[in-house]
């Protein structure tokens, strides 16, 4: 049977804590910017597709004689005579387009809000968590501020 054998670890000093825990938040810090940002993205592409749908369903009241403005880019549109309300071409991902009723359209709009719900809901978690540990960096800090301060006096 080996004999067991104890390595002292070393103990981090101030100094080096103080540093990694500066690190930590740092990185904390960019992350919390980065899920933030996703989090605002996400936002705007579910406000995107409720706009989508409530056209689509003005479109279908408006029936056959509806105009809408065609968007040609540069901040530039057009009035444009919608002659079937009934066929959209919605793109799928990786610019493949495919032509869908507009019951269909809007059935996968909500599906994709659904999906964004999740993802926000995992996001929030996800910064929730990071806000924890956080947290738990600054609490750390401060006790070594207060026991540094007691040494002090």
């Amino acid at each position: 049977m080996a004999a067991k054998t104890s390595a002292k670890v070393p103990q981090m000093s101030i100094e080096q804590e103080i540093q990694s825990l500066q690190a930590y938040a740092a990185e904390y810090s960019n992350q919390f910017t980065m899920l933030s940002e996703q989090l605002k993205f996400i936002g705007a592409a579910k406000a995107e597709a409720r706009a989508s749908i409530e056209a689509i369903t003005a479109l279908q009241n408006a029936g056959c004689s509806g105009t809408a403005l065609l968007p040609l880019g540069g901040g530039v549109s057009i009035r444009a005579a919608v002659s079937d309300v009934n066929k959209m071409l919605v793109t799928i991902g990786a610019g493949i387009t495919v032509e869908k009723s507009a019951e269909e359209s809007i059935s996968y709009l909500n599906d994709r809000i659904t999906e964004m719900d999740a993802s926000e809901k995992r996001l929030s978690e996800s910064i929730a968590k990071l806000q924890e540990q956080m947290q738990a960096v600054d609490a750390r800090m401060q006790q070594i501020y207060a026991a540094v301060q007691a040494q002090k006096a």
